[in-house]
């Protein structure tokens, strides 16, 4: 992936490099992205419900004025993407699967997981638990976007403003879900039902006896604290991106104030069995660019 971020910066930059200095604009921009997290079309309890969350979003930019009115920007910037979920929500009891058993092969006495048959086949026939928790997803994506822009000029005030659009294509580096709060987990939507009092009678005896810390993560109040689920999502989104702003010309200097968004037209999950979600966000953000000459 990093290679794939290199070269595209390298196009972008070489791009620049064979553009006339006098038409370029280097500039940087910073401030908060307003992501959330939609439907991709196979929604479940897991994929659903999601609100936007506060993110950063900065980065580094060239604007290559093509003529009065039209010019080209490429850029190079983080964006922090996800969205959070408060409450009882469903969660995919493959991934509370695999903590548990990955736990337990990590002990030096190396008990008989066939103990946990049972509960492998509850999860077969249970592919959703409930957690009463406020959970945040968090995604860190470089993106490189190129886009058109027209401009306006204000008479002749300092003062222009100006629209642009195009596509993106975006890396991710890092995917976390962070969940915060204790709670019980619930068999049900409606959070009577305890996950625990679904095994059978012997089941919980036998796990209660071998491995009591499965029990105590079923039964007891727990936190679920942080995963790393970068690995579950694809490694590549791509999609569309645009701004309106307005810019304050000071010499071979300028400022910028311009709000924007973005939107992934790709489902970000490798594999959608617990849905299929796309990634967008709404953006504030201040830039300075200058010229050298």
């Amino acid at each position: 992936m990093n290679k794939r971020i290199l070269g595209c910066m390298a196009a972008v930059f070489l791009t620049f490099g064979a553009t006339t200095a006098q038409n370029v604009q280097f500039g940087l921009r910073a401030g908060l992205n307003l992501p959330n997290i939609t439907g991709g079309g196979n929604n479940t309890p897991v994929s659903e419900g999601y609100a936007s969350r506060l993110a950063a979003g900065a980065g580094v930019f060239s604007e290559v004025r093509l003529s009065d009115r039209w010019s080209a920007r490429f850029g190079v910037e983080y964006s922090g993407q996800g969205g959070k979920k408060d409450g009882l929500q469903a969660m995919p009891t493959s991934r509370l699967i695999n903590e548990l058993t990955g736990s337990m092969a990590g002990i030096g006495s190396s008990p008989d997981l066939s103990i946990l048959q049972p509960l492998l086949e509850m999860a077969k026939n249970m592919p959703y638990f409930y957690a009463n928790i406020n959970n945040t997803v968090k995604f860190d994506y470089v993106m490189i976007p190129l886009l058109a822009q027209y401009n306006i000029g204000l008479g002749e005030s300092p003062w222009s403003v100006y629209v642009n659009a195009g596509p993106f294509v975006s890396f991710l580096v890092s995917g976390k879900q962070v969940s915060e709060g204790n709670t019980r987990l619930y068999a049900d939507a409606s959070g009577r039902t305890p996950l625990w009092d679904t095994l059978p009678l012997e089941a919980q005896t036998a796990i209660g006896t071998a491995l009591p810390e499965v029990q105590q993560a079923l039964e007891a109040e727990r936190s679920l604290g942080t995963t790393n689920i970068t690995g579950e999502m694809k490694s590549t989104n791509f999609g569309v991106t645009g701004n309106v702003g307005i810019r304050y010309q000071c010499g071979r200097s300028c400022f910028l104030l311009e709000g924007g968004g973005n939107y992934g037209l790709i489902t970000v999950q490798q594999d959608d069995t617990n849905g299929s979600n796309r990634l967008g966000a709404a953006s504030v953000m201040l830039g300075y660019a200058f010229s050298f000459f």
